[in-house]
C-alpha cells in the first residue's frame, strides 16, 4: 500500500495467514521488513533500513489462522516524480516482495 496524501508518503505491507494452520515466520535478525524507493531510472533513492541498527538475534512471529500483521513506515519525498516502492518481508521461510509504482505531483 502506498498513501501519498498530505505531503508525507506512507507505505505498508500486510502479511496474512490464509492457511488452515498456524504459521511461524522466521527472521535471521531484528529486521523483519524493508521498504526501498527507486526513481524512474531504477536507482535507489531511499531505503528504510539504511543507517538503522537491528538486533543480531534470530526471531520469529506466529500468525494464527486468518491472522495478519502490518508493517508500515513513512517517507518524506525529496521531489515530485515517478517512483517504485519495493516492499519486502525478510522472513527466511516465507520471503515476500512486492513492487508498486506511484507518482508524486
Amino acid at each position: 500500500m502506498v498513501d501519498t496524501a498530505r505531503g508525507v508518503v506512507r507505505f505498508a505491507i500486510e502479511v496474512a495467514n490464509d492457511s488452515r494452520k498456524r504459521v511461524e515466520l522466521n527472521f535471521p535478525d531484528g529486521r523483519t521488513h524493508d521498504f526501498v524507493v527507486l526513481n524512474e531510472a531504477g536507482r535507489e533513492v531511499w531505503r528504510w533500513s539504511a543507517g538503522r541498527l537491528f538486533t543480531q538475534a534470530m526471531q520469529n512471529r506466529l500468525l494464527d489462522v486468518n491472522d495478519s500483521v502490518v508493517y508500515d513506515e513513512r517517507w518524506s519525498p525529496p521531489s515530485p516524480g515517478h517512483y517504485t516502492l519495493v516492499a519486502s518481508l525478510r522472513s527466511e521461510n516465507y520471503p515476500v516482495q512486492q513492487r508498486v509504482d506511484f507518482a508524486l505531483r
